[in-house]
């Protein structure tokens, strides 16, 4: 087996471990649905993570045959991303309830540092990654892209930051129509 097969084979694991936790997660709420005051904050959050472990997992097709995965530095950073990732995955969903029940919308709150946190981080360092794979990021050409990608960790901060409701379903909802976008363009 080559190498880059075991390292997509490790990769295409520890995505399948992150989705299982998130399956089970939601089958704890819709199972103890009638102890749940459900909001649609923190499953929106669950749907956009789902949706960046899916498009990453099928990103995993494009890099095979790429000499990255044959260089112990960026398997090691990728593996730390997968970390992040992993941790965003753990608490964007309560792993259990008790039995007074669990309201979603003060877990989320309760939670929104340490996830938005994460997720801030995640973006950095897959941004981190991408400089050190490709230094041109920082040519003029690609200086609209390097604006983006600012507002983009500003927004994810902003939501570690503030507990304001009103900023958190407006960006939350624009995050998931961008990850939509990213998705829908890869189609064609």
């Amino acid at each position: 087996m080559l190498r880059e097969n075991i390292v997509i084979t490790f990769i295409t694991i520890i995505y399948g471990i992150m989705l299982t936790d998130l399956f089970l997660s939601v089958h704890k709420l819709i199972k103890s649905r009638p102890s749940v005051k459900w909001h649609w904050l923190p499953l929106l959050s669950a749907w956009y993570l789902f949706l960046i472990i899916l498009k990453n997992w099928w990103d995993l097709t494009f890099f095979q045959g790429s000499a990255d995965w044959m260089n112990i530095l960026y398997f090691l950073a990728y593996g730390h991303l997968l970390l992040l990732i992993f941790l965003s995955v753990s608490t964007v969903l309560p792993d259990s309830i008790d039995k007074n029940g669990i309201d979603l919308k003060h877990y989320y709150f309760k939670n929104h540092r340490y996830f938005w946190g994460l997720m801030t981080a995640v973006v950095i360092f897959s941004n981190v990654i991408r400089i050190f794979k490709d230094i041109s990021i920082f040519s003029t050409s690609n200086l609209f892209e390097f604006i983006v990608i600012s507002i983009f960790i500003l927004l994810l901060a902003g939501l570690a930051i503030t507990k304001k409701y009103l900023i958190h379903a407006i960006v939350v909802v624009v995050l998931v129509a961008m990850i939509l976008l990213e998705i829908i363009g890869k189609m064609s």
